[in-house]
């Protein structure tokens, strides 16, 4: 088309030299004629021009949009892999990833008045469902007990020494160790459950949660990555536009990634006419 073109103006240029040339010579002027095809020819190649530029600028657009789109998912995948990365040495302590379950325990066994240890209290370890006996141990003369390989699962621990209430607590055995144990002179059995070691938030939650809160940072940041792939083919102008929206939660960089996401949705908005589903619609 431009080839085309250029001979045109290079043939007319050649006629208004002619005809300058001839006026100068005193010969008869030829008139210069511009025939309606011509006029109409130079209209269609001025409207093509026009449209091949909105076209470009589109296409600016819509790659400016994928770039945006591309690098505010990107930072949320680095944030997602953060997130799981965590701090290995806690990690690595936690039952997800620890060769065995069972721990060790021990505790003290102190006089309600004086706060003395008590010694040669019976504490005996039992299954929580069955009642069965799983360890037994007595207190020292400092009223210190310990017992090694308890799996971390609820059991109930038994307290007992003639003279003195029977203690029953239900706990959850961990590393930090059994609070005190009160020993009240009397009779009976008394309850006890170590409510923070059973339904408090523990290590195991914390690493759960995080781990959840990374995958799914990865999971959307690549809704981000595909819309950016969807506004370079500029096929499906919703499709990208849905799946951009999905990656706003990728939490790249806290606000950072949201933020140039939102921006290239914005930036997509301009290209939109430029999408095959919106010029069909």
């Amino acid at each position: 088309m431009d080839t085309e073109r250029e001979q045109r103006m290079e043939a007319l240029r050649a006629r208004v030299k002619a005809k300058k040339e001839a006026a100068l010579a005193g010969e008869a002027e030829e008139e210069l004629v511009v025939s309606t095809a011509e006029i109409e020819s130079a209209t269609a190649e001025s409207e093509d021009e026009w449209f091949a530029m909105i076209d470009r600028d589109a296409d600016r657009w819509r790659n400016l949009a994928a770039a945006l789109i591309f690098i505010g998912s990107l930072l949320g995948i680095m944030t997602g892999a953060l997130i799981l990365q965590g701090n290995p040495s806690e990690l690595l302590n936690t039952s997800f990833f620890a060769e065995s379950d069972a721990v060790d325990i021990s505790g003290t066994a102190l006089e309600d008045v004086d706060g003395n240890g008590v010694e040669n209290v019976s504490v005996e370890l039992l299954d929580a469902t069955t009642k069965a006996v799983l360890n037994s141990t007595t207190t020292d003369a400092f009223g210190y007990f310990s017992m090694s390989n308890v799996q971390q699962e609820v059991h109930i621990i038994v307290f007992s020494k003639e003279g003195y209430t029977t203690v029953e607590r239900t706990f959850v055995p961990d590393n930090v160790g059994l609070d005190p144990v009160t020993m009240k002179p009397g009779n009976g059995t008394r309850q006890e459950s170590d409510d923070q070691s059973i339904s408090g938030w523990t290590l195991d939650n914390a690493v759960g949660l995080s781990t959840v809160i990374g995958i799914l940072t990865i999971g959307t940041a690549l809704l981000g990555v595909q819309s950016a792939a969807e506004i370079r083919r500029g096929k499906h102008y919703r499709r990208s536009q849905y799946l951009a929206a999905g990656a706003l939660f990728s939490r790249g960089l806290i606000i950072v990634g949201p933020a140039l996401i939102l921006f290239g949705m914005i930036v997509n908005l301009f290209a939109k006419e430029d999408f095959e589903d919106q010029r069909e619609d």
